[in-house]
């Protein structure tokens, strides 16, 4: 092969590359988390297992889903539903995009 060839190969197989980390959440379920009303549970089912679940005192608790991806000769993007709960329930929840 010459190469033009093989430099055109290689430049389609690393613009194709991309690595992901964690699940990407679906923002139309986001319209599903109701204050004082949505539990964990709801969560879990929504949005899948949490990256993180971190308890506090008092019955608070944050949960955190994070996703990421680079691409090859790009930048990563990412986004961070986080979750805060009293007793179970949602009081705040943010979602951030990097």
């Amino acid at each position: 092969m010459n190469r033009k060839i093989i430099g055109c190969l290689m430049l389609a197989l690393l613009s194709g590359c991309t690595a992901s980390v964690g699940n990407n959440f679906d923002d139309a379920q986001l319209a599903n988390i109701h204050y004082d009303v949505t539990t964990k549970k709801d969560l879990i089912a929504l949005f899948g297992a949490p990256s993180s679940d971190t308890p506090f005192p008092q019955g608070q608790s944050i949960l955190m889903w994070t996703w990421s991806q680079a691409k090859t000769g790009s930048t990563t993007e990412g986004r961070t539903l986080t979750v805060r709960l009293q007793n179970d329930k949602v009081k705040t929840y943010t979602v951030s995009k990097t």
